[in-house]
């Protein structure tokens, strides 16, 4: 028997994408899946839009998430997971047929392997193929297995979430006990993805598959963004730097580190001083961003 797959699409205000996600997954070459829906949205009755597009199939488990952030319809769709692999989907990205059959299978044959991602290419709003941007290029011209400490510490030092977003990765469902986005006891509600793949490779593997296998959608409805997406996505790099080296887990080279912290924090204080209208007028934790920065320049001269 296979082992199941479940595939968690957290939905949000987007029936027409959704359709396409759900139908991106119901053509997959693996069959033995099971398809959850976690739909917080308020305007939009996604489940009528389906219709028997989630009837008919009975791999696919529709569920409501009322109230709440984007995290809490993740977690909604994520605690009906039962499958022993795990992958999200975005409500506006695609996967490519053979997306599922060819991850499972570095899986099942690398017990060493704590994810497996792929190059992703990138469409626009209407599905069509433009170019890459910085991170998003081709890591590999064929697939390979990088050892996870090393290539976190790559990740680290370049700044760039070169393993992809939620859509791009499969693991296993039992590798996250804490739940996804949590790295060395704090929560990244922004560098969701990232946190959760260090979390993972840490003393493991990570496979790179050299084939497109996910089509990331890129469109003036998402929350990358927002001003205050960005400012977050900027803190928790720094949180992401500072939990890797003192928990050992990467950057462990003191000097390094520190060289790291010294290329960071002034271009961090200089964009935070840039966006001070935003933050001023933001629902922003100013005390746990003074913290973060005092850490941070604490780290520095130790």
């Amino acid at each position: 028997m296979k082992p199941l797959v479940s595939i968690v699409i957290p939905s949000h205000e987007r029936p027409d994408y959704l359709a396409l996600a759900l139908r991106s997954v119901q053509e997959q070459t693996y069959e033995n899946l099971q398809i959850i829906i976690s739909d917080n949205s308020v305007e939009h009755d996604c489940l009528q839009v389906l219709g028997s597009q989630v009837t008919a199939d009975p791999r696919v488990l529709y569920v409501r998430q009322e109230g709440g952030g984007f995290m809490d319809n993740w977690r909604n769709g994520l605690q009906h997971a039962r499958g022993e692999y795990l992958n999200l989907l975005m409500d506006d990205d695609l996967f490519h047929p053979r997306k599922v059959e060819r991850m499972v299978h570095y899986l099942n044959t690398l017990p060493t392997a704590a994810l497996v991602t792929s190059y992703r290419q990138l469409i626009d709003g209407e599905g069509r193929e433009i170019p890459q941007l910085p991170g998003t290029q081709r890591l590999y011209e064929r697939d390979t297995v990088l050892e996870g400490r090393s290539f976190g510490d790559f990740i680290l030092k370049n700044g760039m979430n070169v393993i992809g977003e939620p859509t791009t990765a499969m693991f296993r469902r039992a590798d996250i006990p804490d739940g996804f986005a949590r790295f060395c006891g704090h929560d990244y509600p922004v560098l969701s993805d990232l946190s959760t793949w260090m979390h993972l490779m840490h003393g493991r593997h990570c496979v790179y598959i050299a084939e497109p296998l996910s089509y990331f959608r890129i469109h003036g409805g998402q929350d990358q963004r927002r001003k205050s997406t960005a400012v977050h996505a900027q803190l928790e790099w720094l949180q992401l730097l500072l939990d890797s080296h003192q928990h050992g887990l990467y950057c462990l080279d003191k000097e390094e580190f520190r060289t790291q912290l010294a290329g960071k924090l002034p271009r961090l204080v200089e964009f935070l001083a840039a966006q001070r209208d935003e933050i001023r007028q933001g629902d922003y934790d100013i005390e746990r961003m003074q913290r973060l920065l005092r850490e941070g320049f604490a780290a520095l001269v130790q």
